[in-house]
């Protein structure tokens, strides 16, 4: 797929932006975009799934569920203790969506921004590599293969097509992932499940924890509810245990044979080292400029109203505007750290937040009290250890 990292946010009427007139039209145009009709009006969770160019709410029971070749809206309306809505407001990015998909997601984020007059922190989100915050979110995350083409198709159990799902623990919350159908697949730290329609089968990985098995356990059990007691097949299997059982051989065969081994954990890319930095950054030549103006220690003193700044926390990215910041560095701050992390050689999956001056979330000032943020893969592994 192109690269969802790079997805750019357009805007017809550049010269104007800023003015009072461009705000009143933009702001305009999202009172009339239906899918925001009711957006913020109570606390809680909103999720859209962008649907052919389109915002279409996704269905309540299905909050936490993903594709991963679709992109997705999510507003979370907060109420303070003095009676005030805040807003985070997230687009994520499916591993498997399309360029045009990303940046229409990125583009109806920037028009509910507009909605609730630029109050909404953003944040750009990637399959695989979420933020604690937006992990914190639902209770369970699982992410299946296929997109809004195929999203809704059922299959009749006989039918079915093998799919395999990892069970992995953050805390107290899980995310489940549909991975390829290989025993490469599997490690010895989580827990899987091994959907064949009729036969279910449950692995459970000899260093995963209690919470991984009891919602792997809940899974296989929804999957049976689901299929009327039609389901024959259901086994546990631990590790490499029970050698010679048929049962067990036809999961393996499955998965394409009974290794020697299994890893020890999830072979995924560690995130670089990377030396807390800020940057100050500017397109007035016509052209993004990045100018590093500490790095190691984080100076508060060092950000001024008149400028753009992007602070480098690792694991995330944010991009801090000032109140007084160029009328174009708003609409470019999502570009602005894609081509940060491209001119670094960082992954385009790290998570990218947009902050506007004096509406900071915590964890963009714990970078300048010295505390990196970790990546999906460092806090889970921090929490099992």
């Amino acid at each position: 797929m192109a690269d969802i990292g790079q997805a750019k946010l357009e805007d017809s009427n550049m010269a104007n932006y800023g003015s009072k007139e461009h705000h009143e039209m933009k702001k305009h145009s999202a009172e009339h975009e239906p899918a925001w009709e009711g957006a913020g009006k109570e606390a809680g969770i909103q999720v859209w799934r962008i649907e052919k160019f389109k915002v279409k709410a996704w269905p309540k029971e299905k909050y936490g569920e993903f594709f991963g070749g679709d992109s997705y809206i999510i507003l979370h309306t907060k109420i303070t203790d003095e009676g005030k809505k805040v807003y985070d407001v997230f687009f994520w990015l499916g591993a498997e969506t399309s360029q045009d998909e990303a940046g229409t997601a990125a583009y109806k984020t920037v028009e509910l921004d507009d909605l609730f007059d630029d109050e909404p922190v953003q944040y750009r989100e990637v399959q695989g590599n979420e933020s604690k915050r937006f992990l914190e979110l639902f209770p369970k995350m699982t992410v299946m293969a296929g997109g809004v083409e195929s999203g809704f198709n059922h299959v009749k159990p006989n039918e079915y097509k093998p799919r395999l799902l990892h069970i992995t623990g953050f805390k107290q919350k899980v995310q489940v992932y549909e991975q390829k159908l290989s025993v490469d697949s599997l490690n010895n730290c989580d827990c899987f499940v091994l959907d064949n329609g009729l036969a279910i089968y449950q692995f459970n990985g000899v260093k995963s924890t209690a919470w991984e098995k009891r919602k792997a356990s809940a899974i296989v059990q929804g999957l049976k509810a689901s299929r009327l007691g039609k389901v024959h097949t259901e086994y546990v299997i631990d590790g490499l245990a029970d050698k010679g059982n048929k049962l067990i051989e036809e999961f393996w065969t499955l998965l394409g044979g009974r290794p020697k081994s299994i890893k020890e954990e999830e072979e995924l890319k560690s995130a670089p080292e990377v030396e807390l930095s800020m940057h100050r950054v500017s397109d007035a030549s016509g052209k993004m400029e990045i100018e590093e103006v500490c790095r190691g220690k984080l100076e508060k003193s060092t950000l001024t109203s008149d400028a753009a700044f992007l602070v480098d926390a690792g694991g995330m990215v944010f991009v801090w505007i000032g109140a007084k910041a160029d009328k174009n560095e708003k609409v470019r701050a999502m570009e602005f750290a894609n081509e940060y992390l491209a001119s670094e050689d960082r992954e385009a999956n790290v998570p990218i937040a947009r902050v506007a001056e004096g509406k900071e979330p915590p964890e963009f000032w714990e970078a300048f009290a010295g505390k990196a943020i970790g990546g999906r893969k460092q806090d889970a592994k921090a929490w099992k250890a």
